[in-house]
């Protein structure tokens, strides 16, 4: 039938297309292939180098946070309680010598004296700042600080450029991305994935870091993985968190080599639908990333067809 040619005509030329793209990938991943006798050379590491991968290992590149024990932290609270009790002596001590003073005999025969002559002076001779104040009819005080008919909001907090710190995905809530401009490659290092569209039953996905300096890099292993929402990207959890020991495995890189790692899709919940997403690669002192999105049956389908007829 003329419809089925030109749907195995369009799906022959989606085919072709895959094909090119997929040649032209390979390509560029195999120039970062060294020869054989690079591969197989070892390299000893100094023992300099070795602490300060140790360094690198517990905090992950990341500036190191440090703990307060438990002798630290009862040290700190009981001069912070004791700043606070002498604090509290010297204004009991202050307060009752004021009362003290207060209560000496002249401030008492001027006491005594006083209520008489407010008693003889008329009414009418009163001043305004010495008559009561009128109480509100409806016998409720009103806050000056708060305007009549105000009420308050709590806004929900914000992250970097006005974006929520956390959206709903998949059934559950993520979080705001600590970086949110990041890089794909510099002069030296580059990552990219194994296609800018991946399929949809894809099993995982090949992210390629490239050493193009001459001097080696070192890079983690462990990537994470985050979808742009309404502008801003988010990061997606796996279901199962990786052992330690796998997320701080730190890989060396030779000049001029390159490596792959995989990101397995059945350890996220993906919305196939969403904009775009990226795989960020951390390495030594520097953050970068590879964007990729998810193919759509229905579009691909329909630029086929219009290259078919064209």
């Amino acid at each position: 039938m003329p419809g089925s040619d030109k749907r195995d005509k369009a799906l022959d030329a989606k085919e072709e297309l895959l094909k090119e793209a997929l040649d032209a990938c390979m390509e560029e991943q195999l120039s970062f292939i060294p020869p054989e006798c690079e591969i197989a050379r070892m390299h000893t590491f100094s023992q300099e180098f070795r602490e300060y991968m140790e360094k690198l290992l517990k905090t992950k590149g990341r500036p190191e946070q440090r703990n307060i024990n438990r002798k630290e932290f009862i040290y700190s609270f009981n001069r912070a309680a004791a700043g606070i009790l002498v604090l509290l002596v010297v204004s009991g001590v202050i307060a009752g010598g004021a009362l003290m003073l207060s209560k000496s005999p002249k401030s008492s025969s001027a006491d005594m004296a006083a209520p008489e002559e407010i008693s003889e002076a008329p009414a009418e001779d009163m001043t305004e700042a010495e008559a009561p104040a009128e109480e509100p009819e409806t016998g409720q005080i009103e806050d000056p600080g708060v305007e009549s008919g105000a009420q308050e909001t709590e806004e929900a907090p914000a992250g970097e450029g006005g974006a929520p710190e956390s959206v709903e995905y998949m059934g559950g809530r993520i979080f705001l991305a600590d970086n949110q401009k990041l890089r794909e490659k510099t002069e030296t290092v580059k990552t990219l994935v194994n296609s800018p569209v991946i399929a949809r039953d894809a099993e995982s996905i090949k992210v390629t870091i490239g050493n193009m300096d001459e001097r080696p890099i070192y890079y983690y292993a462990s990537m994470d993985l985050e979808v742009l929402i309404d502008g801003a990207w988010y990061l997606v959890p796996p279901k199962t968190e990786p052992a330690e020991e796998e997320e701080n495995r730190l890989v060396y890189l030779e000049p001029g080599m390159a490596q792959d790692e995989e990101i397995f899709m059945e350890n996220y919940e993906l919305d196939y639908d969403a904009e775009m997403y990226r795989a960020v690669t951390y390495l030594d002192g520097l953050i970068l990333c590879s964007q990729f999105c998810f193919e759509n049956p229905e579009e691909d389908l329909e630029e086929a067809l219009e290259q078919t007829w064209e």
